[in-house]
């Protein structure tokens, strides 16, 4: 090109004057050179260097730069800009080479902990469970060395139990102390993993021997923690400075965790086994079935159930189709529970297990003849508790309105100035609110809340007594026939209870014998057996005295038979029964801690058997008590304590009535201010048992005692309150008013009580 140039110039001055020319020819090839020169060193040259870089780029040359970082011009800039992206674009290459890298060590460590947990779950070689583990852990974090101490307790140790990478010998003969003052035992004593950077440099604890030994430098190590403690340690060491991320240390725990359960299961193995041996000698039937649904084992409970029921052999108590209940079990791999076979009067229950494995299956039966009918038992008896809780909450609060009814018309027909006409419609009130009584004394009976005054009684003696009233209770038409031994124990009971007792039954039977008939009442020692009572509802060993009510009458079927002791129930036409009669009877037995039995056919009569506890003392003699006096008044002050308003204004009303001087309280904590007000000047205490603001009548009565000994105290309740024990009644000389009580019964209690 410079050739080029030059040429023309140079025809030029041999055509005319060179010399003049030649010196300005000398002049353009220098600036000629000039120019040339420039433009490699500063434009060329940037040029080149940007082309070059560019296409190391192209090629994934990132490391590729164009040199001119400090060049001030365009070009410059170019390359500036050029070495920046190259430099954003390695950057971003860096991280996601080390994302992929995590997320293929993640994957490897992943298969590990999944590898060795397959094989944990079919290894019983605990050692070779081990040897893989420290192996695979070792390759997977890429380390030289994996360890496996076993604490050994008596003799405070750490064995080297299994390992890799380290020198032959070392495996099952290297011991080290498990103190806080070894890498080891520190883990093992802190519970946390411990990471070492640098193994000289470490001042937490001694180096151990082994790592020096073998120029370790870094280093991890977690406890392996079973559930009754540590089994040992999990290490991983190398020989060169390496920092362990949080992902290598939380694999080395999810191994340390497996192996955990690995060592658990290997220590409970031989329980196990020993169990497994217990088959044999259960005291319960066991059996085992081929995949043919053929019985190839049982054991001497099994053998002893068939003897019992009546059988040589086994194979013919089974249930039937056993054959394909076998096979179902293996096909299906499920279970078959809670079969029910019916060999005789026994009710047998099969369970059935397939164990894949071998293709046997294992079953198990047991005898549930008692266990159901104590659970009929269990049903019959929450369902009665129930239905007397309501009940009882009824009567309560029933009593209370029936209490006011009673006392205002007590204290109505005390005026001398009625009218014959007014005095009737009273008497009607009054007469009425005694029906409503005597109903909720039955639903009280039911509920085993009513008031009960025991006593040791002879219940032959009460029987003879009310068989009289009985004759004419079921009338003519059916004959009523008494049966006793010459001896009987007592009864410790309720005589008016026990005459309920009666006169309920004899008032069904009579309505069951609408054509005349027989009723029988027997009284008889029973000793109770163990064997009688797994039979018998409620049934307990033991001596009792049995009362026997039996009739001739239409009898009952098994449905009616189910319900007749429940509250309301009743096969009478409307009107003519209220369904309490059976209920109060049951609840009367059981306030007795007694039971009863009941046999009945439909055309073929009923008869009720009626257990209560024989006593050891003598009965008390029975006398007819004598009427009572007429009651008179007095001026005494009394403390009316009654959380109902208008209660507690009638039992004022009837007080002041008999010239008394009453104070009012509507808690037991008004009543200890009123007390307080009137210290000295109550004679009687009369209070409700059952009071808000967490004062009983009983606590009231115990505090006011402690300030006035002499202190004459009646309590008043709807229904029998547990808490008020006869030991406290007789202690203090206390009385107990039953609810709903009625001006003359409550004037009555009051005077008896002031004057004894």
């Amino acid at each position: 090109m410079v050739l080029l140039a030059v040429t023309p110039a140079v025809v030029v001055m041999v055509c005319t004057d060179w010399r003049s020319l030649w010196i300005g020819f000398v002049i353009g090839l220098l600036a000629l050179a000039a120019a040339w020169l420039g433009g490699e060193l500063f434009i060329l040259r940037q040029v080149k260097s940007v082309t070059t870089a560019a296409k190391r780029l192209t090629k994934g040359d990132l490391t590729s730069r164009t040199g001119l970082q400090k060049d001030s011009s365009e070009l410059g800039e170019l390359g500036r800009s050029l070495d920046t992206m190259a430099e954003t674009l390695q950057r971003q290459l860096e991280q996601h080479e080390r994302n992929e890298k995590a997320l293929l060590n993640r994957a490897h460590q992943q298969t590990a902990i999944a590898a060795i947990g397959q094989f944990a779950l079919v290894a019983s070689d605990l050692p070779a469970l081990l040897n893989q583990a420290t192996l695979l852990v070792s390759q997977t974090l890429e380390t030289e060395y994996g360890m496996a101490l076993e604490l050994i307790p008596d003799d405070k140790v750490l064995l080297l139990r299994a390992g890799s990478g380290w020198r032959e010998g070392c495996v099952g003969r290297v011991e080290m102390e498990a103190a806080a003052d070894s890498q080891a035992g520190y883990t093992l004593l802190s519970g946390e993993p411990v990471v070492v950077e640098e193994l000289k440099r470490e001042t937490r604890f001694q180096p151990m021997p082994l790592l020096w030994e073998h120029g370790v430098v870094s280093g991890v190590t977690v406890v392996i923690q079973g559930q009754h403690g540590p089994y040992g340690v999990l290490g991983v060491h190398t020989s060169r400075r390496r920092i362990f991320n949080e992902d290598e240390i939380h694999f080395l725990m999810a191994f340390a965790t497996l192996l955990a359960m690995a060592v658990e299961r290997h220590r409970t193995e031989p329980e196990i086994q020993k169990l497994a041996a217990f088959a044999k000698f259960n005291p319960n039937p066991v059996l085992e079935f081929s995949n043919e649904g053929y019985l190839t084992f049982f054991n001497d409970a099994t053998q002893k159930m068939a003897r019992a029921l009546g059988h040589e052999h086994p194979e013919t108590i089974l249930p039937p189709k056993i054959g394909e209940i076998v096979q179902k079990c293996l096909a299906t791999g499920q279970k078959r529970l809670e079969l029910e076979t019916r060999p005789g009067s026994r009710i047998l229950s099969w369970s059935f297990y397939p164990i894949m494995a071998s293709q046997v299956v294992h079953g198990y039966v047991s005898d549930i003849t008692e266990h159901l009918s104590l659970e009929e038992q269990l049903r019959q008896a929450q369902k009665m508790e129930s239905v007397g809780q309501l009940a009882a909450g009824v009567a309560h609060d029933f009593n209370n309105i029936l209490t006011i009814i009673q006392g205002h018309s007590g204290l109505l027909m005390s005026r001398a100035n009625l009218s014959p006409a007014m005095m009737t419609s009273i008497q009607a009130v009054s007469f009425a609110a005694e029906r409503a009584t005597s109903l909720t004394r039955q639903l009280l009976m039911f509920s085993r809340k009513q008031v009960m005054q025991p006593k040791t009684l002879n219940l032959k003696a009460t029987v003879a007594t009310i068989s009289k009233m009985l004759q004419r209770l079921i009338g003519e038409t059916i004959v009523l026939h008494s049966a006793s031994p010459a001896q009987l124990p007592p009864i410790y009971g309720d005589t008016g209870m026990i005459e309920q007792i009666l006169m309920n039954l004899a008032v069904n039977a009579r309505d069951a014998m609408p054509k005349g008939g027989e009723l029988t009442i027997s009284t008889e020692l029973a000793q109770i057996s163990e064997d009688y009572a797994k039979l018998h509802a409620y049934a307990r060993t033991g001596s009792f005295v049995c009362m026997l009510v039996k009739d001739t009458g239409t009898g009952m079927d098994a449905a009616t038979m189910k319900r007749i002791f429940e509250p309301f129930f009743t096969t009478k036409e409307v009107g003519k029964g209220t369904g309490l009669g059976l209920a109060t009877v049951y609840a009367i037995v059981k306030q007795h801690s007694g039971w009863i039995e009941v046999e009945s056919e439909p055309g073929k009569g009923t008869t009720f058997r009626i257990f209560f506890p024989a006593a050891t003392q003598a009965a008390e003699s029975q006398t007819e008590q004598l009427s009572p006096a007429p009651v008179r008044g007095g001026g005494e002050t009394i403390l009316v304590v009654e959380d109902e308003p208008v209660l507690r204004d009638l039992a004022q009303l009837i007080l002041q009535d008999c010239g008394y001087q009453v104070l009012q309280a509507a808690s037991g904590v008004d009543a200890l201010t009123v007390w307080q007000k009137h210290q000295g000047h109550v004679d009687l205490l009369l209070t409700d048992m059952i009071m808000p603001d967490g004062l009983s009548g009983k606590d009231l009565a115990e505090s006011l005692l402690g300030y006035s000994p002499k202190l004459k105290i009646i309590f008043t309740s709807g229904y029998n309150v547990d808490e008020l024990g006869s030991e406290f009644v007789q202690k203090n000389g206390s009385r107990f008013l039953q609810k709903p009580y009625s001006r003359f019964s409550l004037a009555k209690a009051v005077r008896d009580c002031l004057d004894n």
